[in-house]
């Protein structure tokens, strides 16, 4: 690994040391950044794996401060955000801020939930300010379950696929983000199919290992969830995903889980979020790959494994709850051992 990239020692874990990379936490704003643009932490959802903090004080950022940070990431030289939350859709000053965007030609991506698009027009005035691609939190076809994970009812899964079938009515590109949990688990390959009828292969799919970070980090349907009762679900995802042509990524899975070395970590970073604008002061940016490889971590036995430059490892509370014993590195190629 180049040095900028190096694997240092941190923690210890069952079995093994932990290591995890260090990256510094600036990067240089260019043409193709993207900064992470957070309106608060307020969602008429109650998903219960939520990763916020739940913390009152950060539900509803006010309008003028909204506008204070765009115009502090406008002044850093970013052209791109992507607007987030919670749920920014709702937010009572979401159009004023997306208006102060457009007029400043600043395009944006969203990650939504996916419901107030459903509403007449929403999504086409959306695109005539500037929105170019969503990620749409949906995690089962199934409209019971669906709710289940959403926290609400089958009207809120209902309010997510009409607004899906708007955006992509309005030419956004649309990513699906489907969160792994108990409750979705036996029901993916269903989602798969399901989700491409309905939405007829204009979508693409992200799968995740949920995060136990924030609030929800303790409800039962994550909690305990562990990588190797998913790898033969992830293989039978690639199988389908292949024989229906469709585009499926995944996101927080090491690289040997998955089977697959080179694979990239569908991530902030891999999806173009080149910086995250400091959520307390709303002042500073920092290197969402320096954010992520702060949050994660690898085996002692990783150091061997050939795809260790691609692989995103465990996140680190995974790994000092659970440790890395089920990370397997994959072995040299014979021409990488013919060049050492």
């Amino acid at each position: 690994m180049q040095a900028d990239e190096s694997v240092m020692p941190r923690d210890s874990a069952p079995a093994q040391r932990l290591f995890k990379r260090q990256l510094p936490e600036e990067a240089p704003v260019t043409s193709s950044s993207a900064a992470l643009f957070r309106f608060g932490e307020q969602c008429n959802y109650r998903c219960p794996m939520c990763s916020n903090t739940g913390e009152a004080a950060l539900f509803f950022r006010p309008t003028d401060e909204l506008l204070r940070r765009a115009a502090v990431l406008q002044h850093c030289g970013f052209r791109r955000v992507v607007v987030t939350g919670g749920e920014a859709t709702i937010h009572p000053g979401f159009w004023t801020v997306i208006e102060h965007l457009a007029a400043a030609s600043m395009v944006w991506d969203i990650n939504t939930h996916g419901g107030s698009f459903g509403a007449a027009g929403f999504a086409q005035r959306a695109v005539d300010h500037g929105l170019q691609r969503a990620i749409v939190s949906l995690h089962s076809m199934h409209g019971a379950t669906s709710a289940a994970i959403f926290g609400t009812n089958e009207g809120a899964h209902r309010g997510t696929i009409a607004g899906i079938d708007r955006l992509v009515e309005a030419g956004v590109e649309v990513l699906l983000n489907c969160v792994i949990t108990r409750l979705n688990l036996t029901q993916l390959e269903d989602y798969l199919h399901t989700a491409t009828q309905r939405f007829d292969r204009k979508v693409a799919f992200k799968f995740v290992f949920p995060s136990t970070l924030g609030k929800g980090g303790h409800w039962p349907g994550i909690a305990t969830l562990r990588y190797h009762e998913l790898r033969a679900t992830v293989r039978r995802l690639q199988d389908l995903a292949a024989h229906q042509q469709l585009r499926i990524l995944f996101e927080s899975f090491p690289n040997c889980v998955l089977e697959i070395p080179e694979h990239l970590n569908y991530g902030r970073a891999t999806f173009g979020e080149t910086h995250y604008l400091d959520d307390a002061s709303g002042d500073r940016v920092y290197s969402m790959r320096h954010i992520e490889a702060e949050l994660s971590a690898f085996g002692e036995a990783c150091l061997r494994c050939t795809a260790l430059r691609h692989c995103p490892g465990v996140s680190l509370a995974y790994a000092r709850q659970f440790g890395v014993d089920e990370l397997t590195p994959f072995p040299p190629r014979s021409r990488d051992r013919i060049s050492t």
